[in-house]
């Protein structure tokens, strides 16, 4: 609880803290963001205390921490102090509350505080409680100045030890014998060391078999005070072994001097043998209480394990079975991480070479859509060549037939033939004219016309037989691309009905890729976001190829998947309704 005493609200994020803590929607007035957690589970129970002299319409939350948060002026403000504490599992719901109640209202409330709590318990065997609290004495008019004098740190072994002390107390009314105690364990004088908390994601990693780094600190730490207990218990069993003989010896030397029937001496043994057999059991009871009080222990683990040096009162078929056992449950872990990570692998194979077909398929796009944009003015320069190729060789053809008209006439054909030499120098013109454009136009000779013809032909075929062939190749991919969403869709549904659906996800999610450009970086967020969205028409290819039992199993997950979301839906309505209504 101490570690986390510190932990304060920033400006304008108590509004946000508040309403994940307590699974509410609450809007900011400052900033006007509506912080909606109405979506996170495990919410149990949340309230808000005030003291006697409060506003009463802080009651609400979202009023309350808009107020804190109109109240402070620095951007670097403290708005609120957070308590985290871990609530017995031994208590029921109604007892969490009660103890919160009264750890609260002595601690904090009755010194003016406004407290704002929230118990989160996820079934995970972490049931905890969040509590918000403000920092500034309140008045009926608001807030007014702020209590330096709480944030003292001697305050804070304090706060502990009454948390320590509401929960014995709670404990006691139960009629149960367990305590807690607020001090370290050098504190009370035991020899053991302590373990580090493994927090959420730690915790949640070690559930699913994967062991992280937290984990192994505890279990190490564990492992040497289970070594240290068994060790302490030898010891007091041979210091006992050793008393026990030091005793009888004593007494049997005292009986054999006092010896004088047979009966007497019969008796002395009886009785040396009753001593034994007595001292025999009482130190057989306290060993076995140590050996339970180390078990209570290790199951308080999330991954306990078996220490490594036994007590000499535990048999060898015992060791064998506890052995053998931890062998059969480390192998099925193992064979289970194994099964996710190949799952894994599996996925990420099929990921990574829909994002190469991807790329490669965007190259030939691009190919393909140039081929397409070069084609139109390729097949008009073609067809201008020919056009203006085609118009040269008529010019050309009609001076010709001038000239030859002209040598035709007869010699006193004057007049006639001062219309055909201006014919022909009219032609000539013409010509020029158009042998000029050409040359100007398209960069080449007219007598090159009839090769760039060919060539401008050619270059159009084969253009064209390139698109065919892109084409073909794109729609290849892309068929390919179909087969690998489906197998991917197909082992991401069948996941969900496994029970390392959560250890496959993250081992997904932790996959690390080299650092790529923005370009790719977005198509592959792209296309991560394609593969895991499995929509209807998508979810019915998969069923299609699935056996009757898988089919029938899928159908049902997802159909209840869309009922809570359909309940969700419909409170997320009403909430709008009943904010509507105020």
């Amino acid at each position: 609880m101490g570690a986390s005493a510190y932990r304060a609200g920033e400006k304008l994020h108590s509004i946000a803290h508040a309403s994940y803590q307590s699974g509410e929607k609450l809007c900011g007035i400052g900033d006007k963001v509506t912080h909606d957690y109405t979506r996170k589970g495990g919410v149990t129970h949340s309230e808000i205390i005030l003291p006697e002299n409060a506003p009463p319409e802080y009651a609400n939350r979202q009023t309350l921490w808009n107020a804190v948060e109109k109240s402070e002026k620095r951007k670097d403000a403290q708005l609120a102090r957070e308590f985290i504490v871990g609530l017995q599992r031994e208590f029921k719901l109604r007892e969490q509350i009660e103890v919160l109640h009264e750890y609260i209202k002595e601690n904090f409330v009755n010194k003016g505080m406004i407290a704002d709590f929230a118990i989160h318990d996820n079934k995970d065997g972490n049931p905890h409680a969040h509590i918000m609290l403000t920092t500034r004495h309140v008045t009926p008019e608001g807030f007014g100045k702020k209590n330096t004098d709480w944030n003292k740190k001697d305050l804070f072994s304090e706060w502990r030890k009454g948390w320590a002390d509401v929960n014995n107390r709670m404990f006691e009314r139960l009629g149960r014998e367990e305590r807690i105690d607020h001090r370290s364990y050098r504190e009370q004088g035991i020899d053991r060391e302590p373990m580090v908390h493994l927090g959420y994601e730690a915790a949640a990693l070690e559930r699913q078999g994967v062991q992280t780094e937290r984990g192994n600190h505890n279990r190490e730490v564990q492992r040497r005070n289970l070594n240290r207990l068994a060790e302490g218990v030898a010891s007091e069993v041979r210091n006992q072994k050793f008393e026990l003989a030091h005793t009888h010896a004593a007494n049997a030397e005292r009986e054999a001097q006092k010896e004088t029937q047979p009966l007497k001496v019969e008796k002395t043994k009886q009785n040396t043998e009753e001593l034994r057999q007595i001292a025999k059991e009482v130190k057989l009871e306290k060993e076995l209480q140590k050996i339970r009080d180390a078990q209570k222990t290790a199951r308080h683990m999330e991954k306990p394990i078996e220490p490594e040096a036994e007590s000499p009162f535990v048999s060898e078929l015992e060791r064998q079975l506890k052995a053998e056992k931890a062998m059969q449950h480390l192998e099925k872990m193992q064979e289970q991480r194994n099964n996710a990570e190949q799952i894994a692998k599996r996925m990420t194979a099929l990921k990574e070479s829909f994002i190469a077909l991807e790329k490669e398929k965007t190259s030939l796009m691009e190919s393909h859509n140039q081929i397409k944009l070069d084609l139109p003015p390729l097949e008009y320069r073609t067809e201008l060549v020919e056009e203006h190729a085609q118009n040269i060789e008529n010019l050309q053809s009609r001076a010709a037939q001038l000239h030859e008209s002209r040598q035709n006439l007869r010699l006193f054909d004057v007049k006639k033939k001062k219309e055909t030499d201006a014919q022909i120098a009219q032609a000539e013109q013409e010509l020029a004219r158009a042998q000029d454009f050409f040359k100007n136009h398209f960069h080449i000779n007219p007598s090159q016309a009839r090769d760039e013809l060919k060539r401008l032909q050619e270059e159009f075929r084969t253009k064209q037989k390139e698109q065919r062939e892109k084409s073909g190749i794109i729609q290849a991919i892309r068929d390919k691309q179909n087969s690998l969403e489906l197998a991917y869709h197909t082992q991401k549904l069948l996941n969900e009905t496994r029970p390392d659906h959560e250890q496959i996800t993250r081992l997904l999610e932790q996959t690390h890729h080299p650092p790529e450009p923005i370009r790719e970086k977005l198509l592959r967020e792209q296309i991560e976001h394609r593969l895991n969205t499995i929509g209807d028409y998508e979810f019915q290819k998969v069923i299609d190829n699935l056996n009757p039992y898988q089919a029938h199993i899928l159908t049902a997950i997802r159909e209840q998947a869309k009922k809570h979301e359909r309940l969700i839906e419909q409170e997320k309505e009403h909430s709008r309704t009943i904010d509507r209504g105020r």
